[in-house]
């Protein structure tokens, strides 16, 4: 295969995978951060689980995460994983060993169909995209079924797929299979949503992630449109962030979205196996690698910051790694 032009991210196509790489002669051109893994979460069986007040043991509480799709940590370090595969939640210590299971099959309070997104509310809540069963379900702090949020809109069923939690805790915004957000109160009230299936802005084509920033932005990422969508929190339109490219500042299947203290934005391609840093203004900065070579992780998708640190949600190896990013 001969060698691309300089500062694009070569695809190689081999198996029906699409793999990330960079020929040598192109690495110069790319700027790159390290990033070096400080826990790893999943790979550990943790201890014992505790049996509920009927002596059972949660559901599959020994095996492996299966499909995991994101992950939120809690202000004492301690990392919740979305185990889709498993219809569970997993929480692990700071130390990548495994604490508690939430969850299980089914349709009843507290168990989950296909879970995929989650987030965490500033007194420990845990929100949960329960998107099976078309609805947000919420836990507190101590990890009891709160109450559930069915997601519809106009009478009509949706499924919910990534839910953020606004930046003082009284609003939560939900990517649906519907290509739109859903505005609801923290108690379950629908307030107003946006979008729409389409290409123009504020359109979408299988929103993902949504991440808010600190000073109320909402971030979604719209996949097959190839691009970061930014609003305000009423969802007026601000800007658009890349189009389909390997090329860096644009994306083949962007997955998940975080915003960091300063307001750079994590963008995680699943398919190009690639984590890119833009600007708080959209600009490229660098991709997570070294020497001008971007690292190409295994299918990264949900991920959160913490701390300084970058908690990426790995689908096919089955894991998150909490990841050092240098200054």
């Amino acid at each position: 295969m001969k060698s691309k032009p300089m500062n694009v991210f070569s695809l190689i196509v081999a198996g029906g995978f699409v793999l990330a790489a960079m020929q040598p002669a192109q690495a110069q051109d790319v700027a790159t951060v390290a990033a070096t893994e400080a826990v790893q979460y999943g790979l550990h069986p943790g201890v014992d689980p505790v049996p509920d007040e009927d002596g059972k043991l949660p559901f599959l509480a020994h095996v492996d995460l299966s499909m995991p799709s994101d992950t939120g940590v809690t202000d004492n370090g301690w990392v919740w994983v979305v185990d889709g595969g498993n219809h569970q939640l997993v929480l692990f210590d700071e130390q990548g060993r495994r604490q508690a299971v939430l969850g299980g099959p089914g349709k009843d309070e507290g168990q989950f169909q296909g879970p995929v997104g989650m987030d965490l509310g500033p007194k420990g809540e845990l929100y949960v995209a329960d998107r099976g069963n078309n609805r947000v379900q919420v836990f507190d702090s101590r990890q009891r079924f709160s109450r559930a949020i069915s997601v519809e809109e106009n009478g009509k069923a949706v499924s919910p797929v990534d839910v953020a939690v606004g930046p003082k805790g009284k609003e939560l915004f939900v990517t649906t299979s519907s290509h739109r957000v859903l505005v609801f109160s923290t108690r379950g009230k629908l307030l107003r949503a946006w979008g729409g299936e389409g290409s123009e802005d504020g359109q979408f084509k299988y929103p993902a992630g949504i991440t808010v920033d600190g000073a109320g932005a909402i971030y979604v990422v719209d996949v097959l449109n190839q691009r970061v969508q930014k609003f305000d929190a009423q969802g007026a339109f601000l800007a658009a962030y890349g189009t389909l490219g390997a090329t860096p500042g644009n994306f083949f299947r962007p997955k998940g979205v975080a915003v960091d203290a300063s307001g750079n934005i994590y963008v995680s391609d699943s398919y190009l196996g690639v984590i890119q840093v833009l600007s708080p203004t959209g600009e490229f900065l660098h991709a997570l690698g070294e020497g001008g070579v971007p690292t190409r992780y295994e299918t990264p998708v949900g991920m959160s910051v913490h701390q300084g640190r970058l908690y990426v949600t790995l689908m096919l190896p089955g894991k998150v790694s909490a990841l050092e990013v240098a200054k």
